[in-house]
């Protein structure tokens, strides 16, 4: 799956995804290859990328999530790698 993790400064991420774990209203969720489409809105609180077996960990503020066709997009008012 692609993901893209963007803010209004930067794109932060860009790349080929295993699994994406990110904090929404209702809880942590992960999202895999072929996800039904998805929008939601995220809270602030970690994102786990795992891509070929390592994880990357960024720390973000709120913002929103759309997944279509295994590509997703996030777009966070603020975001770093952790």
């Amino acid at each position: 799956m692609q993901v893209e993790i963007l803010t209004p400064e930067k794109k932060v991420f860009e790349g080929e995804v295993e699994i994406l774990t990110v904090p929404t209203r209702s809880g942590y969720i992960s999202i895999l290859s072929n996800h039904a489409p998805l929008v939601s809105a995220l809270e602030a609180g970690e994102i786990v990328v795992k891509t070929k077996g390592v994880n990357k960990v960024f720390v973000s503020e709120r913002g929103a999530l759309q997944t279509i066709n295994n590509r997703t997009r996030l777009l966070l008012r603020k975001c770093r790698e952790k």
